[in-house]
């Protein structure tokens, strides 16, 4: 098995871990929780440490998914939109409206 390959199987269990919601004791990452009108008017939200991925509100009380802006892009919430890295640049976060909520 080469790099990439080891490469690739980490990001999509890192990205699995990351989607599942936070729990107590966890940084928050910007997922919203969609429970708000708000939250689904807006759509998009930052990942917090991810920079080429942004969650999205589609359905009330449904947490958001996540998803990944195409290589070599990043998400830019300015926007709303991936640009390429040249155009990127970091701006400041903000917690959602409101998070998932916690699961059993």
């Amino acid at each position: 098995m080469n790099f990439l390959h080891l490469f690739t199987l980490f990001f999509v269990l890192c990205l699995g871990s990351l989607s599942s919601g936070a729990s107590v004791g966890q940084k928050p990452t910007g997922q919203p929780g969609c429970q708000t009108d708000l939250e689904i008017t807006v759509a998009t939200y930052p990942h917090f440490y991810l920079k080429n991925a942004y969650w999205i509100c589609t359905t009330k009380d449904v947490p958001a998914t996540l998803a990944a802006c195409p290589k070599p892009s990043a998400w830019l919430d300015a926007v709303k939109a991936c640009v390429p890295w040249s155009e990127w640049y970091w701006s400041p976060t903000a917690l959602p409206p409101s998070e998932p909520l916690a699961t059993a």
